[in-house]
C-alpha cells in the first residue's frame, strides 16, 4: 500500500519515511505538490520540519501522467505570469527561475541565447540572472532537485479521502492507498482545495455579486470585449436549437452572483522543428457537427490562415512555444468547467477526458477541416522530448480557479487600494504580487437580439443574432503585498491548516493572486510559517497557524531572500498602454546606421518624411516591431507596427508586399515579428500577437 511512498523516496534519493501500520508521522504534511506545495515542502524542509508532499493531481501525479510534481509550472505553462513584476519576484520562487537560467548556461556561453526575450528575461540571456519561460522538463528537474537537496519525501498517485479532526485539529487524513496521514500542520496546496471541503472549512465556488464586497469586476460581467467574437456569429441552427459550444440559458444580468466557474484548457508545448514534433491527432471520438460554431467564426471573422495553433502561441527555450487560449472560439473550453470543483475524483476524469478530447478536435480540426483546412499549419505538432508518459500531451489541466477558502478575511478588488492608502503590511505581508486581475470567459451566450440577452454584442446593425463570450477581465491591480492571512481559515473551524492555491479571495480577487510565480511565493512562506508552527508542538504541546511569531517569520523569510515590501523591489515596469495615436502609411522611424546598415527604414515605398500628427519619431528608449501575416508568397501582408517604449504603444497599421525571407514563408506560412530595434534589425523570429 505504500509502495508510492517507497518510490518517492527512491525517486528523490529522501530519507524513507517511517510507517508503520500505514500510519505516517511527520511535523508538516503538504497536500498536492503544485508550485506553491513543492516550494512549501521545501521551505518547510529547509527549516528543520519533517515533510511530507502528497501528489495527489489526477493524472500528473499517477503513473500515467508521469508522476510529474510542479503543477502548471511543469505540466506546460511555460510563458510563466510575471507581467511587469518580476522584480518582486523573491526567496525560493526566485531561486527556482534563476536554476531554470543556470540550466542553460551552455547556450549562452556558446552565444546561442535567444534575444528576443532579453528584455525581460524570459528567454536565456546573458543579461538576466532568471529565466522565466519554462520547458516543462526542465521545471519538472527543477522541482525534483530542490525536493531532493532538502530530504522532502514525495507520496505519488494519492488522494485525500477523509479528514479526522478533534475540536478545531486536524489530527490526520486518510488517504485513497488506505495510508493515514498524522502531523502537527497541514497545508492544503491543490488548485481544488479539495483538503479544505473534506476538513468542513468554509469555501465558495463561483463568482460574488458586484455588491457583496463593493467591487465593479465581479459577478456576471455583462461580456467584455476580451477574447471574443468580432463579427456577427449566429449560434442557432434554422431550427431554434443551439449550434454546439454555446452554454444553455438563462444567462444572468451585469454583476449578479452565479456558480460559474472561468474555463480550464490545457497549455501545450508545441514546435516546428521537424526533428522534434509529434503531429497533432484526431480525437476517436471526433465529430465534425461539433465545430460548426468554429467554422461560422473563422467564416465571419476573417481567423488568418496556415498559421501558428493559437494567436497566442509564446515562446520558451529551445525552440518551443506555449499555446495558450486567445480569442473567441480557443483551446478555453468554455462552460465546461462549472461542474468541475465540486465533482468526486472519478467524474473529475471524466471532465479532464472532454477537455483533452476538445483541444485535439479543436486542433485537427482548424488544421484538416474542409471548410476551413490550414487554418493551422502542418508543420506544428506536440514537441517529442515533453510529457513521454502522456503521449507527449501535458497531463496538467489548467483549473485556473475552483474552490476558494473563504476565511476571517477577503482578498478583494478593492484589497491592493486599500493598502495602497494605509501603508505597508509590515509583519503581515506574505510576498508582492501585482498581475492582472485576470479572469477568463465563464460562459458563451446565444443571443436572439441585443434586447434580449440585455447584453452589448459585436458590431450588429440588424440586431441579427449573435454569439457572445461572457466573463473575461484583465485589469490591472498595481503592486501590493500579499496578506497573510489569505492563507487561514477561520481558527473556530481549524487552526492547523495553512492554504496556498485556494487563497481566501473573492472570485475578482482570486484573478490576481492565482498566478505560478505567486503560488510560488505564497507557498515559500507558507511553508517556514508551518514549520515555526510544528515547532511550536515540540515546544508547547499545541499547534495554532493564527499564533506563530510573525516578527521571528518576517526575520526568516527575509534571510531567504523573499521580497515581503514595496520598499524592497524598485518601481513595476509599466505596462505599455495604447496612447490612441493612429500613424498613417510611410511613416518613418530612424535607427542607428551602424548598427542597422542603414539610417532609416519605412514601409510600403514611401517618402520618409514628416511623421502623422501625434506620432513623433521614435525615442532613444523605444523600439519598433512589426506583427506581419501572409497567405502566400507575393501577396498582400497585413502588418501592425508597435512603437513601444516603457509607458506607450502607438499602432499604425499597414498593408505591404514586403514579405520574410522566402525560408521563413515556407515554414510558418503564417506569423512573424520582425524586431526593428538596432540590436536586431532585420531579424525575424515566429509569433502569433503583437509585442506589447
Amino acid at each position: 500500500k505504500n509502495m508510492f511512498a517507497i518510490l518517492a523516496a527512491v525517486l528523490t534519493g529522501a530519507a524513507a519515511i517511517q510507517a508503520g501500520d500505514n500510519v505516517i508521522t511527520v511535523d508538516v504534511a503538504i497536500y498536492d505538490a503544485s508550485s506553491g506545495g513543492v516550494i512549501a515542502a521545501v521551505a518547510a524542509a529547509r527549516h528543520g520540519a519533517k515533510t511530507l508532499l502528497i501528489c495527489a493531481s489526477y493524472p500528473a501525479c499517477f503513473p500515467e501522467g508521469g508522476l510529474r510534481v510542479g503543477g502548471m509550472s511543469s505540466g506546460g505553462l511555460g510563458q510563466s505570469d510575471i507581467g511587469s513584476c518580476s522584480d518582486d519576484i523573491g526567496g525560493f520562487a526566485e531561486e527556482f527561475y534563476t536554476r531554470n537560467r543556470k540550466h542553460y548556461d551552455d547556450v549562452i556561453a556558446a552565444g546561442l541565447a535567444q534575444r528576443e526575450g532579453s528584455a525581460d528575461c524570459r528567454l536565456p540571456s546573458p543579461m538576466c540572472n532568471q529565466t522565466f519561460n519554462l520547458e516543462p522538463h526542465v521545471a519538472l528537474q527543477i522541482f525534483e532537485d530542490m525536493l531532493h537537496e532538502a530530504g522532502v519525501v514525495v507520496m505519488y498517485g494519492v488522494q485525500v479521502d477523509t479528514v479526522s479532526k478533534t475540536a478545531t485539529t486536524i489530527s490526520s487524513i486518510a488517504l485513497t492507498n488506505g495510508s493515514t496521514v498524522t502531523a502537527a500542520v497541514f497545508v492544503d496546496a491543490s488548485y481544488e482545495a479539495d483538503l479544505v471541503a473534506r476538513a468542513g472549512v468554509s469555501y465558495i465556488v463561483g463568482r460574488e455579486a458586484n455588491t457583496t464586497y463593493n467591487e465593479s469586476l465581479n459577478g456576471n460581467t455583462g461580456g467584455q470585449h476580451g477574447n471574443q467574437f468580432g463579427n456577427v456569429v449566429d449560434p442557432f441552427y434554422p431550427n431554434g436549437s443551439l449550434v454546439p459550444l454555446m452554454s444553455p440559458p438563462p444567462y444572468g444580468e451585469p454583476g449578479e452572483a452565479d456558480s460559474r466557474v472561468q474555463a480550464y484548457n490545457f497549455r501545450l508545448c508545441v514546435t516546428t522543428d521537424p526533428n522534434n514534433t509529434v503531429p497533432f491527432v484526431k480525437p476517436a471520438d471526433y465529430d465534425p457537427d461539433e465545430w460548426e460554431l468554429l467554422r461560422r467564426h473563422v467564416a465571419a471573422n476573417a481567423v488568418g490562415g496556415g498559421g501558428a495553433p493559437s494567436c497566442n502561441t509564446a515562446p520558451v527555450p529551445n525552440s518551443k512555444y506555449d499555446m495558450n487560449n486567445c480569442g473567441a472560439v480557443s483551446s478555453d473550453m468554455i462552460g465546461e468547467s462549472w461542474a468541475y470543483p465540486e465533482a468526486d475524483y472519478e467524474k473529475r476524469k471524466e471532465i479532464w477526458a472532454t477537455h483533452k478530447a476538445y483541444v485535439q478536435g479543436l486542433l485537427w480540426t482548424l488544421a484538416n477541416d474542409p471548410a476551413i483546412q490550414g487554418t493551422v499549419d502542418s508543420a506544428w505538432g506536440l514537441c517529442k522530448d515533453e510529457f513521454p508518459d502522456s503521449g507527449h500531451f501535458p497531463p496538467a489541466l489548467y483549473v485556473r480557479a475552483a474552490r476558494r477558502l473563504r476565511g476571517p478575511q477577503i482578498f478583494t478588488q478593492n484589497t491592493p487600494k486599500i493598502q495602497a492608502a494605509a501603508g505597508p503590511l509590515l509583519n503581515q505581508s506574505w510576498g508582492l504580487g501585482c498581475y492582472n486581475f485576470d479572469s477568463h470567459n465563464a460562459q458563451r451566450m446565444a443571443c436572439k437580439s441585443e434586447s434580449d440577452c440585455h447584453f452589448h454584442g459585436p458590431k450588429n446593425p440588424s440586431d441579427l443574432p449573435y454569439a457572445w463570450n461572457e466573463g473575461d477581465v484583465q485589469i490591472a491591480p498595481g503592486r501590493y503585498e500579499i496578506p497573510w492571512w489569505v492563507t487561514l481559515p477561520h481558527p473556530n473551524e481549524t487552526t492547523n491548516l495553512l492554504v496556498i492555491a485556494a487563497p481566501s479571495a473573492s472570485h475578482i480577487g482570486m484573478s490576481t493572486l492565482r498566478m505560478e510565480p505567486q503560488f510560488m511565493i505564497i507557498g515559500h512562506s507558507v511553508g517556514v510559517a508551518a514549520a515555526l508552527a510544528a515547532k511550536q508542538l515540540r515546544d508547547a504541546g499545541a499547534v495554532n497557524v493564527n499564533t506563530i511569531d510573525l516578527a521571528e517569520l518576517h526575520t526568516l523569510l527575509i534571510a531567504d531572500g523573499q521580497k515581503l515590501s514595496v520598499s524592497q523591489a524598485p518601481p513595476p515596469k509599466p505596462s505599455p498602454t495604447f496612447d490612441g495615436s493612429v500613424c498613417e502609411l510611410g511613416r518613418c522611424f530612424q535607427v542607428d546606421a551602424a548598427a542597422a546598415g542603414q539610417s532609416s527604414h519605412h514601409y510600403d515605398n514611401a517618402t520618409c518624411g514628416l511623421p502623422h500628427a501625434g506620432c513623433d519619431p521614435l525615442g532613444a528608449d523605444e523600439w519598433l516591431a512589426e506583427m506581419a501575416f501572409w497567405s502566400a508568397p507575393n501577396t498582400t501582408v497585413g502588418a501592425v507596427m508597435h512603437a513601444v517604449s516603457d509607458t506607450v504603444l502607438k499602432k499604425s497599421t499597414v498593408h505591404s508586399t514586403l514579405l520574410p525571407p522566402s525560408s521563413l514563408l515556407a515554414a510558418n506560412k503564417g506569423f512573424a515579428c520582425r524586431l526593428l530595434d538596432p540590436a536586431e534589425f532585420g531579424k525575424y523570429r515566429l509569433c502569433s500577437a503583437p509585442v506589447v
